[in-house]
């Protein structure tokens, strides 16, 4: 009874199934395949590129230190690079008191004061202060002293100018220059 079959139908169906699907898997392994052979060759060219561009610039760096070794140039900037490698502990260390100062300096709201100009060179402050009176200026002065921050007023407002405020009234600024001594410590 075994070898009876009843619905022919179905094996040709089972069959036929059975067929696209092996189609369908030899396909997509030719696919993958191709893919990798592709894949395979872009990295093979694009490593002898790469190799034949390092190749060039290594026989270019080696024919480049051949000369330099022999010119004074390069004997110059060994120098020069060495002298900076000496003094940059220097230049270090103003920059940490010039940034010690500025935070000294704006520790202290300018209420009512604007500065225009605020430079720090060699260890001493110069600013130049707009306010409406010298005393506004003192006061602010007398508060940076008291922050251990030395700064001489000059006698006399060096300008003056106009404002007109957002009320329509027009004001009278003067400009004081504030210089400071020399740094003592790490706060001028």
């Amino acid at each position: 009874m075994r070898s009876l079959n009843l619905v022919p139908w179905r094996e040709r169906q089972r069959r036929a199934v059975l067929w696209r699907w092996q189609l369908g898997g030899v396909l997509a392994m030719l696919v993958a395949l191709g893919g990798v052979f592709l894949i395979d060759q872009a990295l093979h060219h694009i490593n002898q590129t790469h190799a034949s561009h390092m190749a060039a610039w290594l026989q270019q760096q080696q024919a480049l230190q051949s000369q330099l070794q022999d010119a004074s140039l390069w004997q110059t900037r060994e120098r020069q690079a060495q002298q900076l490698q000496q003094v940059w502990p220097h230049w270090r260390l103003l920059q940490t008191q010039a940034w010690q100062a500025l935070m000294g300096l704006l520790s202290v709201s300018p209420q009512g004061l604007h500065i225009s100009h605020a430079e720090w060179r060699e260890g001493q402050w110069r600013l130049q202060v707009k306010a409406f009176s010298g005393s506004q200026v003192q006061q602010w002065q007398a508060q940076l002293h008291a922050q251990g921050i030395g700064l001489e007023i000059q006698t006399t407002p060096t300008a003056s100018s106009g404002w007109h405020c957002p009320q329509g009234r027009w004001w009278r600024l003067q400009t004081y220059v504030l210089r400071s001594p020399a740094v003592q410590g790490g706060r001028s």
